[in-house]
């Protein structure tokens, strides 16, 4: 009986450690060379945009721990990531006005590590532990309440597809009156940041249950045997 229960432990904590996913579409690390967005606090007509980022889709549901975004150059910054539904009434898209939903997570600063042979820091969003549905488009984007944070170079590339399957497009909130979020294509494609996100499969109910029960009954059975001992 008790090895029975160990092994249904044992094999519910795996499903509740299940593997992770990492979607990126840079593998080999940032180019710097291509495309950039550029993210910051300064007014028009510089060129920032206040809030910048990726939109992406889910094939499952997930838990989304970690998201990266990749700045040009060594920088510190006070940045935070913050997670939305993005489109929640309408499919917009093409440089048409679109709306993103209520803020699911807001982030605090990020860890930044700088790669001095590429040249560019990254920006990782760790810990995130944020349920996520399948078949909804999502959009992780940068904001700073710093005023002194302009010119933010951010990562881009420029494909035919994204190459991970997660990722839809770069999107950037203009700061033109009635415009609203813009999620731009060209002739070549997709205009997509770069970025590194890790996702880990939700376990069911039913999972967590079975732990709980199977620690409680392991905990009841070994303080019977230190009672029979003593």
């Amino acid at each position: 009986m008790l090895k029975k229960l160990a092994i249904g432990i044992f094999m519910a904590t795996v499903a509740v450690g299940a593997s992770a996913n990492t979607f990126t579409n840079v593998p080999g690390g940032a180019t710097t060379g291509l495309p950039f967005a550029s993210f910051g606090n300064a007014p028009n007509p510089s060129g920032d945009s206040p809030r910048v980022g990726e939109v992406f889709s889910l094939t499952s549901d997930v838990m989304l721990s970690s998201f990266s975004f990749y700045a040009i150059g060594n920088k510190t910054l006070s940045l935070q990531l913050n997670l939305a539904q993005w489109n929640p009434d309408t499919n917009a898209k093409n440089q048409a006005v679109n709306s993103v939903g209520p803020v699911l997570l807001t982030t605090t600063a990020a860890v930044e590590t700088f790669n001095s042979t590429g040249g560019f820091t990254t920006l990782a969003f760790d810990n995130l532990g944020l349920s996520l549905n399948a078949d909804t488009k999502y959009i992780a984007y940068l904001t700073s309440s710093d005023p002194a944070v302009t010119g933010i170079q951010l990562s881009r590339t420029q494909t035919a597809a994204d190459a991970s399957g997660f990722g839809i497009g770069n999107a950037f909130y203009s700061t033109i009156p009635g415009n609203g979020w813009q999620l731009p294509f060209n002739g070549n494609g997709f205009l997509s940041l770069q970025y590194t996100a890790i996702t880990a499969p939700i376990p069911e109910p039913e999972t967590y249950a079975m732990l709980l029960a199977g620690l409680g009954l392991m905990g009841f059975v070994g303080r019977r045997r230190k009672a029979k001992q003593a």
